[in-house]
Order: C-alpha cells, then sequence, then structure tokens
C-alpha cells in the first residue's frame, strides 16, 4: 500500500504497489494520526523526529537499496553494527571504570575530593576537545581510519593510566582517553544509521546508544569481583588492552561510511562502494554522480528568522542536563560510600545506575511513540530530582540500589529525549548544525558538573545539600524544553 500522500504515514514509497519503507499497522497508524501537537499547532511525528537525529544514509544519499532489501541484514551488515556496538561498550567501560576505582586509588595517593574532581572532568574534557576537534576529521579522511586510530590512543592511554606515577599524569592519560572516545561517537551512529537495514534502523542505533551503559555495568561487576586481588592499577591497563584487542578485529570487520565515499568521492570511491555493495549481494553501479562540494552552514543561521529563542533554550537544556548526568556517572559509588555502604556496595550501586540508564534509554524510545517528547523530558527530570534527593537519605542497601537505579532510568531517558527534541526543533538545513553545537555547548555543563561536586564534597556540605545543588539543573531542563517549539515534518521529498 501506497501513502506518498499522506505526510503523517508516508515513508517514502518508492514504486507502485511496493509497500513503504516503514510499514505500519491500522493501530499505529491511528496513534500516529492522533500524536500531539505542540503548543503552535506542529504536529511532532515521533518517528520522523527521531530518523531526522540519525545521520543519512546510503538510501538517502543516492546509493539506494531497494525495498525488498530493506529488512534483511547480511553478514557484513551485522559485522559493521555490531562492532559500533562493541567499540561503544568499549567506550563507557574506559569512561565509567574511574568512577569505580576512584575509591580505591583515593585510599591508595590520599588525595582529596576535590582533586578526584579534576580527575573526573579530564576525561570528560578530553571527550568534548574530540568530539570539537578530532570528530569533523572524519568528513576529510574517512570515518573509519578517524575510529580506528581513536580507538588505539584509548587503548594505548588507558594502559598508561594504570602506571601513573602520580594524580597530575593520571589527569593528563584519563584527558586522552576522553580525546579519543570524543572523536568516535559520531562516526559510530553514522555508520551504524548506514548499515543498518531502514526498517531497522531507530532500534539499531537506539541500541547502540544502550552499548555505552552495557560497557559501564560490565565494568562495575568486574572491578567488584576483582579489585580485592589484582588492585586498581592491573584494572585499568586491562581495560586498555580489551580495547587493543578489539582492533584487529574492528580492522577486519568496520567498513568505511558509504555516504563518506559517495559525497567525498576519495580516490578509487567507485570501486570501495562497489566492492561494499557485493558483499552485501547488491549490484554494483556503474558511476557516481558528481560530487557535491559541503559547504558549512554558518552558526548565524541558528539564531536567524526568529531561531535564537529556541537555540538558547536548547543550549540551556542540553548544559543543565549534561552537568546532572555526568555528576551521578561519576560519583555515584563514591557518594554511595558516603551514604553508608561499603566499597564493594558502591560498586554495585554503580552498575544498577547504569542498569537503570540502559532501561531509561530503551523505554524513552517506545514512549516516544506514544507521547510528546518534551512532557517525557519533564516528567523524568523531575522523577530524577526526586531520586537524586532520596539518595541523600538514611535507608537500608536494598532501598538505595533501588534509588540507584531509578536516578539512572530517569536522567538518562531524559537526556536521551533532547536529541530528538533539537532534531524536531530545527529545520533540516540546519539540523546537524543545531544538534552539533547542542552537543558541544552540552559537553561543558560535564565538565563543570564533577568539578562542583568535588567542591562541594571538599567544603564538607551534607549530601543532602549536594543533590540538592543538581536538582536545580534537572528542573531547570524540564521548564526549558517545554518552552520549546517542534516544527511540522517536512514532507518526504520524491
Amino acid at each position: 500500500m501506497r501513502l506518498e500522500q499522506d505526510p503523517d504515514t508516508s515513508f517514502r514509497g518508492r514504486s507502485p504497489g511496493r509497500s513503504m519503507r516503514l510499514s505500519l499497522r491500522s493501530d499505529e497508524k491511528a496513534a500516529i494520526r492522533t500524536s500531539s501537537r505542540s503548543s503552535r499547532g506542529a504536529l511532532l511525528h515521533p518517528v520522523r523526529v527521531i530518523m531526522s537525529a540519525i545521520p543519512s544514509s546510503p538510501a538517502e544519499t543516492g546509493i539506494f537499496f531497494p525495498r525488498d532489501e530493506d529488512t534483511r541484514w547480511t553478514r557484513l551488515q551485522a559485522f559493521a553494527v555490531g562492532t559500533c556496538f562493541v567499540l561503544n561498550m568499549l567506550d563507557g567501560m574506559d569512561i565509567l571504570m574511574m568512577s569505580y576505582l576512584a575509591p580505591a586509588i583515593t585510599s591508595d595517593w590520599n588525595i582529596g575530593v576535590a582533586a578526584l574532581g579534576v580527575v573526573f572532568s579530564a576525561a570528560l574534557a578530553g571527550m568534548m576537545v574530540g568530539a570539537l576537534v578530532l570528530a569533523p576529521l572524519a568528513d576529510q579522511f574517512g570515518r573509519r581510519p578517524v575510529i580506528l586510530w581513536s580507538v588505539a590512543l584509548m587503548g594505548v592511554s588507558m594502559i598508561g593510566c594504570g602506571f601513573a606515577p602520580g594524580i597530575t599524569t593520571l589527569i593528563i592519560l584519563r584527558f586522552i582517553v576522553g580525546l579519543g572516545i570524543g572523536a568516535i561517537l559520531a562516526s559510530m551512529a553514522a555508520i551504524t544509521s548506514e548499515y543498518a537495514p531502514a526498517r531497522h534502523r531507530v532500534v539499531s542505533v537506539a541500541l547502540l546508544q544502550a552499548g555505552y551503559p552495557i560497557g559501564a555495568m560490565l565494568a562495575g561487576l568486574a572491578v567488584n569481583a576483582l579489585l580485592p586481588d589484582l588492585g586498581w592499577r592491573v584494572l585499568m591497563s586491562a581495560a586498555g588492552v580489551a580495547t587493543l584487542i578489539l582492533l584487529p578485529f574492528a580492522v577486519m570487520l568496520l567498513p568505511e561510511s558509504l555516504e563518506f565515499l559517495e559525497k567525498r568521492q576519495p580516490r578509487q570511491a567507485l570501486a570501495r562502494i562497489n566492492a561494499i555493495r557485493r558483499k552485501m549481494g547488491r549490484p554494483p553501479l556503474p558511476t557516481l554522480s558528481e560530487a557535491g562540494e559541503r559547504k558549512p552552514v554558518s552558526l548565524n543561521l541558528l539564531f536567524d528568522d526568529g531561531r535564537w529563542k529556541q537555540t538558547i533554550l536548547l543550549w540551556s537544556a542540553f548544559f543543565c542536563c549534561y552537568m546532572t548526568l555526568y555528576f551521578a556517572i561519576a560519583w555515584i559509588p563514591r557518594l554511595a560510600i558516603e551514604a553508608g555502604l561499603d566499597r564493594s556496595q558502591a560498586i554495585v550501586a554503580g552498575t544498577v545506575y547504569n542498569l537503570g540508564a540502559f532501561s531509561g534509554g530503551l523505554a524513552l524510545c517506545w514512549l516516544l511513540f506514544k507521547f510528546d517528547v518534551r512532557r517525557l523530558v519533564l516528567l523524568m527530570m523531575l522523577g530524577g530530582s526526586a531520586s537524586l534527593m532520596a539518595f541523600a537519605a538514611p535507608m537500608s542497601v536494598t532501598l538505595t540500589l533501588v534509588v540507584a537505579f531509578c536516578i539512572g532510568f530517569t536522567v538518562q531517558g531524559g537526556f536521551n529525549g533532547l536529541y530528538p527534541l533539537v532534531a524536531g526543533a530545527y529545520p533540516a538545513q540546519v539540523r546537524s548544525t543545531g544538534i552539533g553545537w547542542c552537543i558541544g555547548i552540552g559537553r561543558s555543563g560535564a565538565v563543570i558538573g564533577p568539578l562542583i561536586a568535588g567542591w562541594l564534597l571538599a567544603a564538607q556540605q551534607p549530601l543532602s545539600v549536594v543533590f540538592l545543588v543538581f536538582t536545580v539543573p534537572l528542573i531547570s531542563v524540564g521548564l526549558l524544553v517545554m518552552a520549546v517549539t517542534l516544527r511540522s515534518p517536512e514532507p518526504p521529498q520524491p
């Protein structure tokens, strides 16, 4: 059935008699048509809003894959998406390993909580610089080489962390780890969205993001089991070794971005594209279209035509949400000890937090099909604020773990909702620039959050005050997103 004339349900059906790319049941069509409207009447289509936040696929850039292949996984596609998922798991392991090992490092080196906050923020600062400075190199040299070199950089620097003689060296090495992670996040999302079949693309990208907390959970379980016998140095270096072990598999299994090959057209681009297509069981292309020159979108466009209000609201929301999110990610195990748990129980609390983060991210993907994303973010931010305050109250170990799960579920779930929100707030021609700047501004909040927590704890503020401080950004996020106006979805191009 073709739905080309219905902009609320069409997904670029290609030929008479063929079903549309994303087939919908009758009850799903009805749900979409009755989707919530923004305060100015713009219809929010949750599927299309999510898809607009995902990098374009070959089917949308000229290397068209027929309709009957939109649901079929080939070995190359599965390996490409699976490799990106495992790499993102390692990212979560490398970043969150520090929060689990922090109590042991503090005891070993006898450092204060303020210095520990700098260690936490070093990797986050590296991620920010990597995303803004190194990640754009993927547009010039290709996504695959940027990913591979960044993985090598992460592995070597993680091994070095295990041999760090003091706090200054550890801070520098953690910054380098963050550089590698920040450089590859966008490229992994791009490759995943390109190689996942069209009907599975949203789920594939959502699962890619879920790899981060899964890696963090596995790191917590490993630290809890092995730290007493091996010590923090061995575990830190072991994480780097695991990253380097994956590198040759990534070299063998990770293909280059088809979008990059088509648009940038490096040497032998056509041959490389056709080699990939053959592995996917698809016919070769005779020629490539003329390479289009990519003109950078001016930052001024984010403020033109009255968009300045949207931009300020979204930048502020990302900054505030990143601040509290990375405070929680970095400090939950340490603060669990302050709340009365022993070191092993505190590591379990950090692991449970990441289980909640994984669950919250998946739950949001499902809820977006039913509810306005702004209201979802508001409710999750309010729930996160209540959970943070509850964590500071005296309670049993079991209740502490339940609250840690709730913090992860609400804060991470609400954070994930910001991406489709910003995608729905900007027109297509400035959407990528808008998302990129929101992430860049937000990461500065990620650097500041752990630092503020370290300063508050160094000043011997009670836990209730520390958590109260970080509820303010969460509540602010909820209020900010409710003021964002969502655009009507653009009709599909023929």
